[in-house]
């Protein structure tokens, strides 16, 4: 049976790779430049997680329910993680002087792709650290099938429902990291952390991934209702943006301020703000439970309602924005950003061995070096791999 193709979202794929780019920027803050109060620019991950819900749900959301369609997708998304996981992996075995001992335990589990699910420090982190994102994303994969099912039988309350008992299972995680005194992460280390329980467990991403799904539906069930003009949409997109840069600015940097009026308010506390502080110091003082949470978790998430905002927005492409970044170089870019994303620590790990100090002129010769290592993996390693395993030519 024959499965017409969706309409590609274009400047959504452009936006993977600033996304990607926020990433690289964070782990190179402190080795090219200066270490600079940049923020959590890691929320680059939450983007990939909201994205990975809307776009599976845009692309499978009327096919699972045909004969033989779960195995296939299945296999199409191995088929596009686990060939350049591996051939990454290689790598770093090959090129990384990696701390810890050889344990072919956390070997096989990175391997495999279920390090993430193992919170020690060890585990989550090995090898190419970057790697437990996709091993999240694997368990989001892997209920996919079963969520949009019973989502597309309730409409959203099916998803809402499951938002709620997600967000409900990262506070009991974080209760049991507070009740055990689990340290977050440290380098080296073997033991558990509330790093591994609310940062990469993928039990505590899977709010970000259902918020893809319900952004997707409403998408899907919308996306021809709206007929304005291309200045409105432009506006729009604006807006979005803009709305992410200052949700970045007041709601990730600027939190625990926030925090401690609610807490006063609420008599949670009675500690006085006497002059700005660190947020970690500050929220450490008024509750120490609350700073792990938000530490560990909420900084990294904080931002996911704005994400759904921009998502739902440019996959409308109606505006001059998305327009612009449907231009086929930018895609390209888009394209790249998976196999950028995990070869770019990599690279940096690398590069860190050899007593690399740099200054704004080395790190623009590192991008260009990791875009073309990420192109030639694109071409030699992801694309020929996924046709080979999907049976496509």
């Amino acid at each position: 049976m024959s499965i017409p193709k969706k309409q590609p979202l274009a400047a959504l794929t452009s936006l993977r790779f600033f996304a990607a780019l926020a990433i690289v920027v964070h782990h190179c803050n402190g080795v090219f430049w200066p270490v600079a109060a940049l923020g959590p620019l890691d929320v680059g991950v939450s983007f990939f997680f909201v994205l990975s819900g809307f776009i599976l749900t845009w692309v499978y959301h009327d096919q699972l329910a045909l004969p033989g369609q779960w195995r296939r997708f299945y296999r199409a998304r191995l088929a596009r993680i686990w060939p350049l996981h591996l051939t990454c992996l290689l790598l770093t075995l090959l090129l990384v002087a990696v701390p810890e001992p050889f344990n072919v335990r956390v070997l096989t589990a990175n391997a495999l792709l279920l390090h993430a699910w193992i919170p020690f420090d060890r585990y989550f982190f090995s090898y190419n650290y970057v790697s437990w994102t996709i091993s999240t994303e694997l368990f989001f994969y892997l209920l996919f099938p079963l969520v949009i099912r019973f989502a597309l039988r309730w409409r959203n309350r099916t998803l809402l429902l499951a938002v709620l008992l997600a967000l409900t299972t990262v506070l009991l995680l974080g209760l049991a990291s507070w009740k055990l005194g689990l340290p977050s992460w440290q380098i080296a280390h073997d033991h558990m952390s509330s790093t591994g329980l609310l940062y990469t467990n993928p039990l505590a991403r899977f709010a970000e991934f259902l918020c893809g799904m319900v952004v997707s539906l409403v998408f899907i069930h919308s996306r021809h209702e709206y007929g304005a003009s291309r200045l409105r949409w432009t506006v729009l997109e604006l807006a979005s943006v803009a709305l992410l840069l200052l949700g970045y600015r007041y709601v990730l940097i600027s939190f625990a301020p926030v925090v401690h009026e609610v807490m006063l308010a609420a008599g949670a506390t009675h500690v006085a703000l006497t002059a700005v502080a660190n947020e970690s110091a500050l929220l450490g003082q008024l509750n120490p439970f609350a700073a792990m949470l938000i530490d560990e978790w909420a900084n990294h998430v904080g931002l996911t309602p704005f994400v759904m905002l921009l998502v739902i927005v440019f996959a409308h492409q109606r505006g001059a924005l998305s327009h612009a970044l449907s231009q086929r170089w930018l895609v390209l870019l888009g394209e790249l950003s998976f196999a950028l994303y995990l070869v770019h620590q990599i690279v940096l790990r690398v590069a860190q061995q050899h007593g690399l100090h740099g200054d704004w002129s080395t790190f623009f010769a590192y991008g260009g070096g990791i875009l073309l290592l990420a192109l030639a993996l694109h071409r030699l390693v992801e694309q020929p791999a996924r046709r080979w395993m999907t049976g496509r030519t």
